[in-house]
């Protein structure tokens, strides 16, 4: 059978719902929302998969320790497909996911140490690497079950860098495994790479080489994994083909860049909440154009910079004063670290300071709106005139896809080379390199002063790249890859 018809396992640290207990205590499920849940989903409800994911409110740890092994079949809530919650222990949970993933792995992909005072590793660190392997142990655990349950061989869709290590345990456990592994976030270079301790840094990249096919969302996070990978003794890469060799085996490292699902975004952005919130902003900005940025509340996102640039551009344009308004819609992220509570703090006096000095009694240069406000979002996307999307790296970033589709005013990207997007919407973007304000005040500048037609233009391209490649399309490529690399397998064995 090929593994485009298989049966169908995807694992990830956060599964597509949650659980809660309504009123009168029955089980209620909570979608998560995004393109990678939609993408999957859709997968799965074709082939009657299995999504293996951490329980992470009290009614998933509920059902995870439960008599069935936490697995549920979703068709009770309207799905065909089925979800096994793993009971990971609190404490392992902890080390693995705030101390590991998001600790040390999130920074180091993501170029974010102040490397002279930061990291430090000890104790501390080495304790909660252990955490981390044992909870990649659990999934793996987890996913060799379901092969066995099976009746025919399926194919294993592990997702991000929380579960780099699920691979290699997977494969030590069933070597006939048919396994891909997805990076959603940005792979740092190997010099970088090298600030991890040894056991750390070689354990993910081994880790990852379990799997038969590796991949990422912009050429440049591949090439990065490919020269990282080829430093481990026993492993050669062809760089030619974007093939690693280890163990006798090979692994393919593929770009498979995941888009956003349009339909019901555009529906919702249709709605009579959405259409009032567009009215109130509309009001709320009169006659002057508007500078969008979306984003988490997150250190990547490049926020500060973001702000600094536009207080260059107000110095270096004042006839521009009163005539723009900077629009920054950001959502809390990870406030259980102090980095993300302290980096909060500064956006907000960032913005403070650019009102106090340039702003007066009837005009403020930025209006900061910090909540969960996804209708806001899809009401602002119709209006910008200027996008700005300037993380420092950033593995995709959507939001630089989702504001195109949405816009009506021709509205113009602002769009780091940093991140994974770029890769595919560069050319209809203006590019910024995310350190230099300077740069990014003069794109702000020129997107501002460009020609209608020209902004007509790089508005339509943008909206095309996005309408063409839909996130089912995201899915088989990855299986498609899976095919190939099981047919290889074949006549490599022969």
């Amino acid at each position: 059978m090929s593994l485009l018809d298989a049966p169908l396992v995807v694992a990830s640290n956060r599964g597509p719902v949650t659980f809660e207990r309504g009123e009168r205590g029955e089980l209620v499920a909570h979608r998560g929302a995004g393109g990678l849940v939609t993408a999957l989903l859709g997968a799965l409800q074709r082939v009657d998969g299995l999504w293996v994911a951490a329980a992470i409110s009290d009614t998933d740890r509920e059902i995870a320790s439960g008599p069935d092994g936490g697995r549920r079949d979703m068709e009770a809530f309207g799905s065909d497909y089925r979800i096994r919650l793993l009971d990971v222990p609190p404490d392992r949970y902890d080390g693995y996911y705030n101390r590991i993933s998001n600790g040390v792995l999130w920074f180091v992909n993501h170029y974010l140490w102040d490397t002279v005072r930061e990291p430090t590793f000890a104790e501390e660190a080495e304790r909660a690497w252990q955490d981390y392997v044992a909870v990649n142990r659990i999934f793996a655990e987890a996913l060799a079950e379901e092969a066995e349950r099976a009746d025919v061989p399926p194919a294993f869709l592990v997702q991000d860098y929380h579960l780099t290590l699920v691979p290699r345990f997977l494969r030590e456990l069933r070597p006939d495994a048919f396994i891909a592994h997805f990076s959603h976030t940005a792979i740092a270079g190997l010099t970088y790479l090298r600030i991890l301790p040894a056991e750390i840094r070689e354990g993910m990249l081994r880790g990852m080489l379990g799997a038969d096919v590796l991949g990422f969302h912009s050429r440049l996070w591949a090439e990065n994994l490919l020269m990282s990978a080829r430093s481990l003794p026993g492993v050669r890469a062809d760089l030619a083909r974007s093939r690693l060799v280890t163990e006798g085996r090979e692994v393919l490292v593929r770009v498979h860049p995941i888009s956003i699902d349009v339909a019901p975004m555009r529906a919702a952005a249709a709605g009579a909440e959405v259409a009032e919130l567009r009215r109130t902003l509309n009001r709320w900005r009169g006659d002057q154009r508007l500078i969008l940025r979306v984003d988490r509340l997150e250190l990547t996102k490049n926020i500060v910079r973001g702000f600094r640039a536009y207080e260059l551009f107000l110095h270096a344009h004042p006839e521009w004063r009163r005539r723009v308004r900077f629009l920054a819609l950001l959502s809390p992220s990870r406030m259980d670290l102090p980095e993300y509570r302290t980096y909060g703090q500064e956006c907000l006096a960032e913005a403070e300071r650019v009102n106090r000095a340039l702003g007066d009694e009837g005009w403020q240069p930025i209006e900061v709106r910090v909540r969960d406000d996804h209708l806001g979002a899809l009401a602002a996307y119709g209006l910008y005139d200027v996008l700005l999307v300037n993380p420092i790296y950033d593995g995709m970033n959507l939001v630089a896809m989702e504001g195109p589709v949405l816009n009506r005013r021709g509205g113009v990207l602002v769009l780091s080379r940093n991140a994974g997007a770029y890769w595919r919407l560069g050319r209809h973007a203006i590019p910024v390199n995310p350190f230099d304000v300077r740069e990014t005040a003069r794109a702000i500048a020129d997107a501002l002063d460009m020609p209608r037609e020209e902004r007509l233009r790089r508005a339509r391209g943008l909206s095309r790249l996005v309408l063409s490649y839909p996130p089912e399309r995201w899915v088989r490529s990855q299986l498609e890859d899976l095919e190939r690399a099981r047919l290889r397998r074949t006549r490599w064995r022969r």
